[in-house]
């Protein structure tokens, strides 16, 4: 998942160079100056957030350079302190910093989201429903997402077919599914989905003509009919037959999304007895 943002750093990089022209100003004027006290809370807070941004990144020489320069700072505040960090000490130790960062990022590479795609990587609201009903999902949906912004779109796809499958088996256990010899996470889909769609006519079967049948049918009906297209696309990614282009990941995905929601509804990934009221 996307862990960097060019506006964190950007805004570090911004704070270091701020501070280390304060600091030159004050070198020029009083080298051998004590770092004033109200001058160096500023400077550890402003340091902290640079702190944060190398953290992200995993600058080791910076984090380093970051630490001694804590040390210094912090332990400078009590005018007995020997010896004393002076704004020339400072001077010098932020310009060390910025070069540390300087050569940290050298063997740093980093992917360009497109923006649009970006949005759906940091903004997944729409699953929000799926994620409560089935948080386990949550992880798997976001590597789908993610490879769909990167431009993996066979991979998007293979990602959503496993999401897909956790919502097959919750609908398949609030249904009774069951097979003599396996757990239904050994079945194979289309049994699976055969299983599901005939108990749900015979649990449709019996009820009263109204508001409840239909919208109980409503929901199997949906739910057998996504679970069988589903069922097409991952024997084509399974098996290797054909590609997968941007139009195809996000089909897989949308699909699924709303797949997911759908269930969230009326069962979660706890869900082990069936549905007890419709609508």
């Amino acid at each position: 998942m996307m862990n960097f943002s060019l506006q964190g750093f950007a805004l570090a990089l911004k704070a270091l160079s701020r501070e280390t022209e304060i600091a030159r100003v004050q070198t020029l004027s009083a080298s051998g100056a004590r770092v004033a006290d109200d001058y160096r809370k500023r400077l550890d807070d402003s340091l902290q957030f640079v702190e944060e941004q190398c953290h992200k990144l995993n600058l080791g020489n910076a984090r380093n350079r970051l630490e001694r320069t804590f040390v210094a700072l912090r332990s400078s505040s009590s005018v007995f302190t020997f010896p004393i960090y002076t704004y020339g000490s400072l001077y010098k130790d932020l310009i060390t910093l910025k070069e540390a960062i300087e050569d940290d990022i050298k063997s740093e590479y980093f992917y360009h989201y497109p923006r649009q795609k970006a949005e759906l990587v940091f903004k997944n609201g729409e699953w929000i429903p799926a994620f409560k009903a089935f948080p386990s999902m949550k992880s798997e949906a976001e590597e789908g997402i993610d490879c769909y912004a990167l431009g993996h779109n066979p991979a998007c796809v293979f990602h959503m077919m496993r999401v897909a499958e956790l919502g097959m088996r919750a609908l398949a256990r609030e249904r009774r599914v069951a097979f003599p010899k396996h757990p239904i996470e050994w079945a194979e889909w289309g049994k699976l989905i055969d299983e599901i769609e005939t108990n749900a006519r015979a649990a449709t079967n019996g009820m009263t003509r109204g508001p409840a049948l239909d919208a109980a049918r409503a929901f199997y009906t949906a739910a057998v009919a996504q679970l069988r297209a589903f069922k097409e696309t991952r024997n084509r990614i399974m098996h290797m037959r054909g590609g997968f282009d941007e139009l195809d990941a996000q089909r897989a995905m949308n699909q699924v999304r709303d797949f997911m929601n759908g269930l969230s509804v009326k069962i979660g990934e706890k869900t082990k007895t069936p549905i007890r009221r419709w609508p």
